[in-house]
């Protein structure tokens, strides 16, 4: 990809963080205290200032830097399984979605997570206990 290319993306999912996010450009130029006709400016490709505040944009998101820049998984991630890599994929998509929303999710995912693992150890329990009525292996 181009630097020029790259630009646009980051461009794009910029605008459409912030259609998503705020009711208008005018509302998410005063959250974040930005001059007045800056998004139309981005908007119609007139300024790339976006470029030089990713940080500060990606606080505004609560999001990465990695991902407003669509950056794939560093390589500092290789020892992720195919699974994690999907969950973690499948949980970046939920970036549109209000603070709460994601929280929530988080949260129910940390729940589900817990159930199954506390019904995974009951049934290693369950296995490890000896069967009434059976002779344990090695007795006779």
């Amino acid at each position: 990809m181009t630097k020029n290319e790259n630009t646009e993306a980051v461009r794009a999912r910029i605008l459409a963080l912030i259609e998503s996010e705020y009711e208008s450009d005018a509302a998410f130029e005063r959250a974040i205290g930005l001059p007045d006709k800056t998004v139309n400016n981005w908007r119609r490709a007139r300024s790339a200032s976006f470029m030089r505040m990713l940080p500060r944009l990606g606080e505004a998101f609560r999001v990465s830097l990695s991902q407003l820049m669509d950056v794939p998984l560093s390589e500092d991630n290789r020892d992720l399984s195919d699974d994690e890599i999907h969950l973690l994929r499948l949980y970046r998509r939920t970036r549109p979605m209000p603070t709460a929303m994601r929280k929530a999710l988080a949260e129910t995912l940390e729940s589900t997570v817990k159930l199954y693992l506390d019904a995974y150890v009951e049934i290693k329990k369950e296995e490890k206990k000896p069967r009434v009525g059976r002779k344990a292996p090695g007795r006779q």
